[in-house]
């Protein structure tokens, strides 16, 4: 249902934009695009009535009708865009008059020729539509959508009961909520608290929370244990509550007759000087526990409170006054010693020829004991236990899960969550489905192929890309991806799909012809139309004989005049049907390969396209018809081997974000493309008339730029351009030389709005002050010769600074106190080659999560290491990097010692990475010591940031 929802929410606009001056319909043909407009809405309405509905409760027919709606609105949409792409047309790029005036002229002439032909298309839409609607309306058997429910038991609760005997992994969690229940001494231990236990579906949360509920239980004055669910009754709740305690108290109540007030008062009468514990499991919203909560009264009489839930947004709303307890996956021994048990009744050890079979389908399982018990199940029955027949186990857990009834459980427990998600979400989910097991998916470019289908909707005063990312996060803390690295703005680099997880959207994506995958040319599918298609072809080091024997080309007979979305992996170009047949494409992600079936310059052909990444092998001469992708959006050539970007990229104006390699050359005119929002990366010395030009690019918001080297002339005129960029809010500078700023004019400020400013290896003498000017800015990464003082007043007094990495020498003890709160400051890495020490006082980075040093052990000789590390009051995670260069053993090994007891005296008790650097460059004797130079002693610099993402933001 919200796959067809998101799909009429990308044809309202471009409908709209039809009916706007700039194209010049007949008044005729404005009221049927009008009338079209209503029709759709209509639809829209109706489609979000459906989907209203749990998705077991409705009718074949509706399924019916919502599939062919689906597919009416990708049509409709194919007929608009490409009747835009007729009238907007490439643009003209001769250069004699006559050639420009003719093709000008003819230009005209076509371009009313379409505006006549739209009115035809029109009519036979209005056809479609009404045959649609009127299938529906002829097999209506009743205005009911609904089936009768049936009455399944959720596998999680029989799951609940398992016999303790029987349960791995459980004694550790367990343990510990419990220890956070009763914990406390005095007063405060006395006070209401709430314990939630977060985790994916399927992790136990439920099975633990009950072993909590039964070991405790006995010490409150009365208790109740009640499952909220995805589509919570509050009044079932709320009397589930009642009854739990008033019978524990032995006390009869009419429950019956009460509405929800009346049950929210019964219950605080009845818990009013009682000692209780409560457990709520399966909470899925955060008004439904705010609701829950109002029945909760807190007296001091040490009641407590556990929380289930998958959603991380609930956890920490329900835990504010209490704790949150992250459950943990298996680990690879336990999830053994469970499917063991499962199948042998016994922990048995797996027989050597089944070690490799079983690892990988644990693997597979992902630590989920659920899943676990669900595999084991079916390999209990198996009576001949042979590696052939858990093979085919194991090869049954891939896209091909439909096909084993007795892995239902784990798909339905899955659906919930699929099932929980806005209608917004699922189409940006079920994408996911394009990219291979264990693919690494990088957040920007997730965001941006949302954004290039349309799945992102724009609001009033938002950025879709913004949208986007709040999207991303959103799917996170709904367990429904895995969050892969951190950026210094505390999000995920990249994400992951759970194998379990990917099975569920690659049959749903299927179900509803959403994408299609394939791993060679044999592409089977019963789609009348594909609409996304994920070619996963043979990585391209594979050597010519590991490859698919007769993986020559794709039968011509699939059609591909549908597709909107393709992604081809691998060696997949080679045997992929031609670029040209993909009329109507919108993304294209492609990795590049000799091909005698495919002509990459077919790429220029392909009008629609908003979206195109290459890879691979690139020379200029194939991009030189680029300038006809009149509609492209994104262009990323990072990963290619391109020297010169084409002269007709200028052309592209409704270009946003342009991502190459640090050593490509630009053209002249690059102030052409006007609506350009992101340059990376810019190589100044190599497009030294492009300078001149980025003043005209206004709407320039992400900038990184390299090459200057030691170039004075050009760092002022770019320092001068920069003046004039106002909407600049990422500024990354890359090189492979230190390079001094010191040119930098004095009254010379940056840019207002700048939120994130990494000044790779250039290097100031000192702190400018034109810094403290910059309230927006949450992310820094510098380097200042000498830092004083003054300077971290100026830096720890940035309101929103988040992100800190700092390089540099000093000739004084630094201290960051409450003079220096740094208030916002999750993250600080600290590189220094000198003496004196940074302390950390009271008061200062009061929100410090994660500190990273970096320091020279000779240079640490006799001097003490109290970091003041305990006044960091926030502090989860330490990383310390020691510099051995120069320094002896047993300096090194006395340095790392003391870091040790500064960090484990931590009341936080945070985790400590203790790495060296330089380590064979220790020595025995002070004069086997050979200095190095500055730029060998910070080349490896605190962390080898993923240089991609850092200059591209």
């Amino acid at each position: 249902m919200e796959l067809a929802t998101a799909a009429l929410g990308s044809l309202l606009p471009k409908l709209a934009t039809l009916l706007s001056d700039e194209y010049k319909l007949q008044k005729g043909v404005k009221g049927e695009i009008r009338f079209l407009q209503a029709e759709m809405e209509s639809m829209q309405a109706a489609l979000e009535r459906v989907s209203r509905l749990p998705a077991h409760q409705i009718d074949d027919l509706n399924k019916i009708w919502v599939r062919d709606l689906k597919e009416l609105v990708y049509d409709i949409e194919d007929s608009v865009d490409a009747f835009k792409v007729r009238v907007d047309g490439p643009v003209p790029v001769h250069a004699h008059s006559f050639r420009k005036f003719f093709d000008r002229t003819m230009g005209l002439l076509t371009k009313i020729k379409n505006r006549h032909h739209v009115g035809n298309d029109i009519q036979e839409i209005k056809r479609r539509i009404k045959e649609v609607t009127g299938r529906r309306d002829r097999y209506r058997f009743e205005a009911n959508a609904a089936q009768p429910e049936t009455n399944l038991i959720d596998p999680r609760v029989l799951a609940s009961f398992e016999h303790a005997s029987k349960l791995v992994g459980t004694d550790g969690p367990t343990e510990k909520i419990s220890n956070l229940l009763t914990q406390g001494k005095g007063p405060q231990k006395q006070k209401l608290m709430v314990v939630s236990i977060v985790g994916v579906g399927g992790l136990g949360k439920t099975t633990i929370a009950n072993m909590v509920y039964e070991r405790l239980g006995g010490q409150f004055d009365c208790k109740a244990f009640v499952s909220v669910s995805l589509k919570p009754n509050v009044k079932q709740i709320f009397s589930s509550i009642l009854r739990q305690i008033s019978e524990g108290l032995g006390i009869c109540t009419n429950i019956r007759e009460k509405d929800p007030e009346e049950l929210i008062r019964s219950i605080r009468q009845f818990l009013m000087n009682k000692k209780y514990l409560i457990v709520t499991d399966d909470v899925w919203e955060e008004e439904v526990w705010k609701t829950i909560m109002s029945a909760l009264i807190d007296k001091n009489h040490g009641s407590r409170v556990i929380v289930t839930t998958r959603n991380v947004d609930v956890a920490n709303l329900t835990s504010i006054d209490g704790a949150l307890y992250e459950l943990d996956p298996l680990s690879d021994e336990d999830s053994k010693r469970l499917l063991c048990t499962r199948i042998f009744n016994e922990e048995q050890v797996i027989h050597s020829d089944l070690e490799e079979v079983t690892t990988k389908i644990l693997r597979k399982c992902g630590g989920v004991p659920l899943a676990i018990i669900t595999v084991s199940s079916m390999l209990a029955c198996i009576q001949n236990k042979t590696k052939y027949e858990w093979y085919g186990v194991y090869n049954s857990m891939g896209s091909g899960l439909e096909k084993d009834k007795s892995l239902k459980n784990m798909r339905k427990i899955l659906y919930l969550s699929y099932s929980d998600l806005p209608s917004y979400l699922k189409p940006c989910l079920l994408y996911l489905s394009m990219f291979p097991e264990d693919y690494l998916i990088r957040r920007k470019d997730l965001i941006r192929l949302w954004v290039a289908e349309g799945f992102v909707d724009e609001k009033k005063g938002s950025n879709s890309y913004d949208l986007g990312g709040i999207y991303f996060s959103e799917l996170i803390n709904r367990s429904m991806i895995q969050p892969i690295g951190m950026d210094k703005n505390g999000s995920a680099r990249a994400c992951q799909v759970h194998d379990m997880v990917l099975d569920l959207i690659i049959y749903l994506a299927a179900q509803e012809n959403f994408a299609m995958l394939s791993e060679g040319p044999d592409l089977k599918t019963s789609a009348c139309k594909i609409r996304r298609l994920s070619l996963q072809g043979s990585k391209l080091d594979t050597d010519k004989e590991d490859r698919k024997e007769g993986q020559t080309a794709m039968p011509a007979t699939v059609d591909m005049s549908h597709v909107r979305s393709l992604i081809a992996l691998g060696d997949a170009f080679q045997w992929m049907q031609p670029l040209s047949r993909f009329s109507v494409l919108r993304v294209l992600v492609l990795e590049l390969s000799p091909s005698k079936n495919n002509d990459p310059k077919d790429i220029f052909r392909l009008h629609h396209l908003r979206y195109l990444t290459l890879r691979g092998e690139l020379a200029t001469e194939l991009l030189e018809h680029i300038g006809n992708l009149q509609s492209l959006r994104t262009l990323d050539l990072w990963g290619t081997s391109l020297e010169e970007l084409p002269p007709s990229i200028v052309q592209l104006k409704q270009l946003e974000r342009l991502i190459t390699g640090k050593g490509v050359k630009f053209p002249d005119g690059i102030g052409n493309l006007v609506s350009l929002q992101q340059l990376a990366v810019l190589n100044v010395k190599e497009s030294q008339n492009t300078l001149a030009e980025l003043v005209k690019l206004t709407e320039l918001r992400v900038l990184a730029v390299t090459g200057f080297d030691e170039n004075e002339g050009l760092i002022k005129t770019f320092l001068q351009t920069l003046i004039n960029l106002n909407n600049i809010v990422t500024l990354n500078f890359d090189g492979i030389e230190l390079c001094s700023l010191d040119c930098m004019p004095e009254q010379w400020r940056g840019p207002a709005h700048l939120q994130s400013f990494n000044g790779g290896r250039l290097i100031f003498s000192e702190l400018p002050r034109w810094f403290s000017s910059l309230c927006e800015l949450s992310c820094l990464s510098i380097r200042v010769h000498v830092l004083r003082q003054v300077d971290i007043q100026l830096l720890g007094a940035l309101p929103v600074l988040r992100f800190l990495n700092l390089l540099g020498t000093t000739e004084e003890g630094l201290v960051i106190g409450s003079d220096q709160p740094f208030r916002s400051l999750a993250e600080f890495e600290f590189a220094h080659y000198s003496r004196c020490w940074l302390v950390f006082g009271q008061g200062g980075m009061p929100r410090l999560q994660r500190l990273k040093l970096y320091f020279q052990a000779r240079k640490r000789v006799g001097g003490g290491f109290d970091l003041g590390t305990e006044n960091l009051t926030s502090l989860k995670h330490v990383t310390v990097v020691v510099d051995c260069d120069g320094a002896r053993t047993r300096e090194v090994e006395d340095a790392e010692t003391k870091i040790r007891d500064a960090v484990d005296g931590h009341p936080n008790h945070p985790t400590l990475v203790l790495s060296r650097r330089y380590e064979s460059s220790m020595v025995e004797d002070e004069n086997e010591y050979v200095r190095k130079g500055p730029e060998q002693q910070s080349s490896d610099l605190l962390t080898a940031n993923d240089e991609r993402e850092d200059l591209q933001s």
